[in-house]
């Protein structure tokens, strides 16, 4: 393996600029999947119900039927929203996948000079010293999918 040259101070920025977006959305994003799981799993036990509810309120029941349809379709509105903060989270992960493979790629165990780094400016120095050890940075899970079977309302 052949030794890289020290970031110059363009460099050296641009790293700790990139350990800055991680440190700061890697964690947004990692909450924002949770919440997402969290509403999927409402959404699914409130269909769950509903077609419950469907199946054992008697047929001849017009306002049952109806009051049935109109939770449906409240339903189905939250999981289409819930469907597109999917995709849009999905992209941000991506974006931010990004940033970590261009910091691995050009700035991990690279070296630098230690009068450029006394050239950052404070924030960006407090990034390089905290450094991405214990920074978790969410991948694209293979279970975050849109919710199946989503009618428009």
């Amino acid at each position: 393996m052949a030794t890289r040259p020290p970031l110059n101070m363009a460099e050296l920025s641009a790293c700790a600029e990139r350990v800055q977006h991680l440190r700061t959305q890697s964690p947004l994003l990692l909450q924002r999947h949770a919440d997402h799981d969290a509403r999927r799993d409402a959404i699914l036990a409130r269909r769950s119900a509903l077609d419950n509810q469907s199946m054992t309120r008697r047929k001849d029941d017009l306002e049952a039927g109806l009051e049935i349809r109109r939770q449906r379709n409240a339903l189905n509105a939250d999981a289409l929203a819930l469907n597109q903060e999917i995709q849009a989270l999905r992209t941000a992960i991506a974006r931010n996948s990004k940033v970590r493979d261009a910091y691995d790629a050009e700035c991990a165990r690279r070296p630098y000079s230690r009068n450029d780094f006394n050239r950052l400016p404070q924030p960006q120095q407090d990034a390089m010293r905290a450094g991405l050890s214990d920074i978790q940075v969410p991948k694209l899970p293979q279970n975050m999918k849109p919710l199946p079977d989503v009618d428009a309302p």
